[in-house]
């Protein structure tokens, strides 16, 4: 398609490319909270056993499989005078807040009542993080038909998000001591509640000005049935849902595992606001140069980079572990940061690209768009990240002998390192999925979008016919792009 502007892909305005872009900052912050905090919380403040952490985090997702996407099918049956997707990333940011900051309480309990409370307020935190996340990025195929424009458009969620996530994760030990002044549990329970308000914040101004560009025709009905058909059979769809797996488990392992590994491998933790801070830097110039360098090098190219990353990242960290230590520490720290955060940036960024073009392959190929149940399912592999490591995680302490707050064996602390280098080779298995398997780029994804422009054409001349405005609206079709964009 066209780089051009065009009545049926027009230009995205600044006010909906900044507006949506800061609707993912308070989302992502909240969720890098509880993905990097959650667990580590629950073992050395509140006193959860791991492996208790572990069977629970992996209950809630075993839930969520059956639980969201009922909820991405509901979304998409729903319409409201404020459109399909809005209501609900309101409602859900307002259900993630509470939620989040409830699992923060958790210290405030004991015994079974504190296993009952935990099991209760996690599930239902996982499910309004769905409620917020999958409307959210259901918005990306409505704001926009046109692949450049999409590229052009999801560097502002992604870069909010990321600024977001390293905001959460960089912040969050000196916030914790700021706010608690010695009691942890009251900290991280007032920083979840922060991470609560910016969510809501985020919420409000995408809800407000965020705009719509194409709907799906009112009519457009289906069966549960219908849905689960054309998501188990959309082939793309589940071959990106695969590499997706392997990046967002080996990333989350390793990532949940970073607390431990810095305070007890690397005699440390404060390093770990330092890892934070060169993937920051890195992460910003990523995102603002992304759509130049994307034109330059390709899709394709930028993505297995991302993807691969995290094994280049975790390797160099552990080194000093393995006693290889040439290079100081503080460097290995900052080297590792900036390739933590260029994977981080682009792969997610990408990411949301891919499932978008997956929806518009599954629309060409059955004629029905299902953007809720297709992000429901990606929503799902998003929470996974924190509740399938962390079930890894609570198991693999509990066999390695993990004592919280004391100093490690060695076999501890060999065991946790290979672990934390071990995961990021999930990530690669990714990137050859990539190579071999998904076939969305170039000519295939060009084909798709002439399919979906001609097909929504015909629709429009046939609505014009049955309400006798054809001759309008076929006069808006033939005008050059700088006309239509005039129009618009």
């Amino acid at each position: 398609m066209s780089a051009h502007a065009t009545p049926l892909a027009p230009k995205v305005s600044m006010q909906t490319k900044l507006s949506y872009g800061y609707g993912s900052f308070g989302k992502d912050l909240s969720l890098c909270l509880v993905n990097t905090f959650l667990f580590f919380y629950l073992t050395d403040v509140a006193e959860v056993s791991a492996a208790a952490c572990g069977i629970i985090f992996l209950a809630a997702r075993i839930w969520d499989t059956i639980n969201d996407p009922i909820f991405g099918f509901i979304v998409a049956k729903c319409n409201s005078r404020w459109g399909k997707y809005k209501p609900w990333i309101f409602i859900g940011n307002v259900l993630n807040a509470i939620f989040m900051t409830a699992c923060f309480c958790t210290h405030y309990f004991e015994g079974t009542t504190q296993l009952i409370y935990l099991t209760v307020v996690y599930i239902c935190w996982g499910m309004s993080y769905t409620i917020c996340d999958a409307p959210f990025w259901s918005l990306i195929p409505n704001i926009t038909l046109d692949k450049n424009e999409r590229e052009g458009l999801l560097p502002y969620p992604r870069f909010a998000a990321t600024i977001g996530g390293n905001i959460a994760a960089g912040c969050g030990i000196y916030c914790v001591h700021l706010f608690g002044q010695g009691d942890d549990g009251l900290g991280y329970m007032l920083y979840a509640a922060l991470g609560g308000f910016f969510a809501l914040s985020s919420a409000i101004v995408t809800c407000k000005w965020t705009e719509e560009t194409y709907k799906a025709p009112a009519d457009e009905t289906f069966s549960l049935k219908e849905a689960v058909f054309i998501t188990t059979h959309n082939k793309q769809f589940l071959i990106f849902l695969g590499l997706a797996f392997c990046y967002v488990i080996g990333t989350g392992i390793y990532g949940s595992l970073n607390l431990y590994f810095f305070k007890y491998c690397l005699k440390d933790e404060t390093l770990f606001s330092s890892l934070i801070f060169f993937a920051a830097v890195a992460a910003i110039p990523s995102l603002i140069f992304f759509k130049p360098v994307v034109t330059r090098v390709g899709r394709k190219i930028m993505f297995l980079m991302a993807i691969s990353a995290p094994f280049v990242a975790t390797t160099l960290i552990s080194l000093p572990v393995l006693g290889i230590t040439f290079i100081p520490l503080n460097i290995l720290v900052a080297i590792s940061g900036l390739f933590t955060g260029v994977s981080t940036a682009i792969y997610w960024l990408i990411a949301m690209i891919m499932v978008a073009d997956t929806v518009d392959y599954g629309d060409m190929e059955y004629n029905v768009r299902s953007e809720s149940i297709y992000y429901s399912l990606h929503t799902l592999l998003s929470k996974c990240t924190g509740a399938v490591s962390s079930a890894v995680i609570g198991l693999f302490l509990a066999l390695i002998d993990y004592v919280p707050n004391v100093e490690q064996t060695q076999g501890t602390i060999e065991s946790l390192t290979f672990l934390y280098w071990g995961s990021s080779v999930l990530c690669l298995v990714g990137a050859a999925i990539y190579i071999f398997f998904y076939k969305l780029n170039g000519d295939k994804l060009d084909e798709v979008q002439r399919v979906l422009t001609r097909r929504y054409m015909d629709r429009l001349v046939k609505d014009s016919v049955s309400t006798g405005d054809i001759k309008e609206d076929l006069a808006l079709l033939k005008q050059s792009p700088a006309s239509a964009q005039q129009q618009q």
